[in-house]
Formats: C-alpha cells, sequence, structure tokens
C-alpha cells in the first residue's frame, strides 16, 4: 500500500475500526497471508473486534496493492459507505445492480472492477439462520 492510500486509511481509522468486522472481510482480503488471517481471529478471539480491525489495518499496509482489496471487502461487508468514504471519486452509481469503482492505476483491468451486489446476503441473515 502506497503512502497515499495508508493516509487515507489513517484519517478514517476511527470509523473504520468501530465499523468494519474484520473476520468477515477475511474472505475478500486474497493479499493477506494465512498467517495474517490467523493473527486477525485470534485478535478478536482474544480481544475484539475493534483490536482486530487495528490489526487486519496494519496487516494491510504491510502488503502491496492491498488497498484496491479493502475497498473491494468493505463493499462486500455491508461497509460501502467506508469505501465510499475513502475514495470518494472513484464510485459511480450503476444501474441498481451494479455498481462500478474506477482505478486509474490499474491498466490490467482498463481502470474498472465491477461488482455485483444483488446476490449479497446481510450478515444479520445468515446469523440468525
Amino acid at each position: 500500500m502506497d503512502r497515499e492510500e495508508r493516509d487515507l486509511i489513517s484519517e478514517n481509522i476511527t470509523q473504520l475500526v468501530e465499523d468494519v468486522i474484520p473476520v468477515d472481510m477475511l474472505p475478500y482480503l486474497p493479499c493477506l497471508t494465512k498467517s495474517d488471517k490467523e493473527k486477525i481471529k485470534c485478535e478478536e478471539t482474544n480481544h475484539g473486534s475493534m483490536r482486530a480491525a487495528q490489526e487486519l489495518i496494519d496487516r494491510l499496509f504491510r502488503r502491496r496493492n492491498s488497498f484496491r482489496q479493502f475497498i473491494e471487502a468493505l463493499c462486500e461487508t455491508g461497509c460501502r459507505h467506508l469505501a465510499e468514504q475513502l475514495c470518494p471519486l472513484q464510485f459511480h452509481e450503476g444501474n441498481e445492480q451494479e455498481n462500478v469503482i474506477r482505478d486509474e492505476r490499474d491498466d490490467r483491468t482498463q481502470g474498472m472492477i465491477v461488482a455485483d451486489f444483488s446476490t449479497q446476503i446481510a450478515l444479520d441473515d445468515v446469523n440468525q439462520a
């Protein structure tokens, strides 16, 4: 993660730590190693979600290209408001079923990631099942 991206996260650290459920984000963060994920799960079990969120962010700071995955993970886990707060100019409304995140730094995907949120299941629904 580059300095500008770290600064954006640092400026919003309080809200990130309060709102994010780190263990729910792990499947969407392939940039993290198995060891990273185990440490984050351990922090959540032993010290709570806020401490685990701090550990998650610390681990992401050490990984290249992790910012984009973090933004996607926020969207996938019900924290789109935080993703928009971190990258307000990169979100553009599509139709009801698609949201487009623009990232001019990544030529491989021609600057776009299209994520379909129509199949996202609310975490509360899963927990109650």
